[in-house]
């Protein structure tokens, strides 16, 4: 049961427009119709947010999304993060965005087995000294490709014994990347509507995911950094299923 007050606060932040319904686009293989899922987002924010990104303080604008069926006040532990910098819907050049699946190993601890942290960290510095500025999608139920923190340290045990990141979640039963960018695609929509932009990542899927969702316009801009000799292995499995990762960058010659 939702309270009263609880009630009251979202009334009122919806009167203001700080609590937006957005729907989520339903993937169309052949391309955008228009369509959407009947699924929608609760969008709150945008919250002013001063951070320091590299060496200077920067103000960002964060919002937070929840599916619309959890009800108000209700823990949200599939909920994504964005931020917003500079004014990427109205400045004549193409900004930056980037997806991120959040790794708390990566992110949170600074693990050389990945290199998620570096990009993270280059991603922002990226986009708050871009003139475009741009957005950040910060995807909290992605961790380990989508099979969770649990799941994930159990492959990175059958890493150890020789599997590489793809076979070892294989072996666990699960897909090769099991996430969903739906979320993503609504929220870039959302802040965005039609306008180009360049998707900071090495993964053409996720390009090709975010243009079946509607986002016509994307373009992708390759994000290699963070790279060492302990995720080497790890670079060179994601480079053999097709990320954009150049052999140099990996030691491999040409």
């Amino acid at each position: 049961m939702v309270s009263s007050k609880v009630t009251a606060v979202l009334e009122r932040l919806r009167d203001i427009g700080r609590l937006q319904r957005i729907p989520v686009p339903l993937e169309c293989a052949d391309g955008p119709d228009g369509s959407n899922s009947g699924e929608a987002l609760e969008v709150i924010g945008p919250v002013p947010m001063a951070m320091v990104v590299g060496q200077r303080e920067v103000v960002g604008r964060w919002y937070v999304a929840a599916p619309a069926s959890v009800h108000p006040g209700a823990e949200r532990s599939e909920h994504v993060s964005l931020w917003a910098f500079g004014d990427p819907a109205r400045h004549p050049s193409a900004p930056l965005v980037r997806i991120h699946s959040t790794c708390f190993t990566g992110d949170v601890l600074g693990s050389l087995r990945c290199d998620c942290g570096p990009q993270l960290e280059s991603a922002l510095q990226q986009i708050v000294e871009s003139p475009a500025g741009g957005v950040l999608v910060y995807m909290a139920a992605h961790e380990g490709r989508g099979i969770g923190l649990w799941s994930k340290a159990a492959a990175y045990l059958l890493q150890d014994e020789g599997l590489d990141t793809y076979e070892a979640n294989r072996a666990l039963g699960y897909p090769d990347d099991q996430r969903d960018f739906r979320h993503a695609a609504a929220l870039i929509h959302h802040l965005l509507g039609e306008r180009p932009f360049q998707l900071l990542t090495n993964n053409p899927d996720k390009v090709s995911q975010m243009r079946a969702l509607g986002l016509e316009h994307v373009s992708q801009r390759v994000h290699v950094t963070g790279v060492g000799a302990r995720n080497q292995r790890y670079l060179c499995a994601k480079r053999e299923h097709g990320h954009r990762i150049p052999a140099l960058a990996l030691g491999l010659g040409r």
